[in-house]
């Protein structure tokens, strides 16, 4: 079923990408100045984001954004990165 225009409020991708990575750096104690860190990195293989931090980042996501993401989705490919969550989540809205 499409969205109707008016229907939520509209937000953009790069606003979900920045308040993901706010949230990242900010409960994972990942440092501004870490040279490895970006948008596109895959969270979990570089050792950012463990298992118990998906359950946070997930309650976060349904917090902040009030999206849940399902199952089918977790293990995507996009789901490892900020850029690819920002995806899915600005899809869900």
């Amino acid at each position: 079923m499409a969205r109707e225009a008016g229907d939520k409020p509209t937000v953009d991708v790069s606003e979900i990408e920045r308040s993901l990575e706010d949230f990242v750096r900010r409960s994972f104690d990942v440092s501004a100045d870490d040279p490895r860190f970006s948008r596109t990195i895959d969270l979990y293989t570089a050792g950012y984001v463990d298992s118990l931090g998906v359950v946070e980042l997930l309650a976060f996501i349904d917090r902040q954004f009030g999206v849940e993401i399902p199952e089918r989705l977790l293990a995507s490919d996009d789901f490892s990165s900020v850029q690819g969550i920002a995806r899915i989540v600005h899809e869900l809205m």
